[in-house]
């Protein structure tokens, strides 16, 4: 990967798509599509940055671990993953339908998807601006629990700064993945053939799926084991008292920290279509 301070920014790589000649990046449905992407990307990065940083702060960690466990149920609470979700199954389906309608290369399928990929955009836009309100909310309720977490008996100065310093390397290093992603769809766009490309997009949907499949069932079980575990705490120990509470807290972090093994099980396999997907494009012949 070369070195993200060579990078240039989103707004330099659009420019230099209108004056290859391109359609101005507004009117291009497939650089709309990567710019959505690209979005989505990259408030991944700001989330995980969030997260990294506030693991390294100087507070008692099982205290942060409910703070943490919390904000995700607050997340998944808003509904946006949800949405997201439901944009690109849609997307996926009809793409799919666009393929089976029409032959490959053909001008008909290349219109299909095109209008498939405005109609995703513009619906990951929507649930953005829909959920994003109630997203900022949670993300406050965690730094009000996180501030309440008293600082651990014995804290280490220096491990902080170490945990700090690593989160910022894994922002940078997460922010140039998404923009070199960016580059690559971008160039995709406009200087290779497009049904060649899209073989490769289709490719990648084949190899992301099951893995996406596995990991939103792992999620899912994750889910289910926390609902079950609360409700045995509700059973058990008097509504309201301190024991109940201490109960749910430890179920929702366990659940908390189940979903985040899931999502380091998927995490190989999901780079592994990326580096495909990104070879297969280069691989792809110049636009005629």
């Amino acid at each position: 990967m070369k070195n993200a301070s060579a990078r240039p920014s989103l707004g330099t790589v659009l420019t230099l798509a209108v004056a290859l000649g391109a359609p101005a990046a507004r009117g291009n449905p497939c650089i709309q599509d990567a710019r959505g992407e690209f979005r989505d990307c990259k408030a991944r990065c700001v989330e995980d940055f969030q997260i990294a940083k506030d693991a390294c702060l100087n507070r008692d960690h099982q205290c942060v671990e409910v703070c943490r466990a919390k904000r995700e149920d607050c997340r998944e609470a808003t509904g946006i993953d949800q949405a997201f979700a439901a944009c690109d199954a849609t997307l996926a389906s009809a793409k799919q339908d666009c393929r089976n309608r029409f032959p490959e290369g053909s001008a008909d399928r290349d219109r299909c998807i095109d209008q498939a990929q405005i109609v995703a955009f513009q619906c990951r836009d929507d649930a953005r601006e829909q959920f994003g309100p109630a997203l900022k909310g949670c993300r406050r309720q965690f730094r009000a629990c996180a501030r309440a977490c008293g600082p651990p008996e014995q804290p280490d100065p220096v491990a902080v700064a170490q945990c700090r310093d690593t989160a910022k390397q894994n922002f940078r290093t997460c922010n140039a993945n998404c923009l070199e992603d960016f580059q690559v769809a971008v160039d995709a766009c406009l200087n290779r053939d497009h049904a060649c490309v899209e073989r490769c997009r289709a490719d990648r949907d084949g190899c992301r799926q099951p893995i996406l499949d596995q990991l939103n069932s792992d999620i899912a079980a994750c889910n289910a084991r926390r609902d079950s575990d609360i409700q045995n705490c509700k059973n058990i120990f008097p509504e309201g008292s301190p024991e109940q509470e201490q109960c749910i807290d430890n179920a929702q972090v366990q659940a908390f920290e189940c979903r985040d093994q899931a999502r380091e099980n998927a995490r190989p396999g999901l780079e592994s279509c990326r580096q495909a997907f990104r070879s297969c494009v280069q691989q792809c012949p110049p636009a005629s």
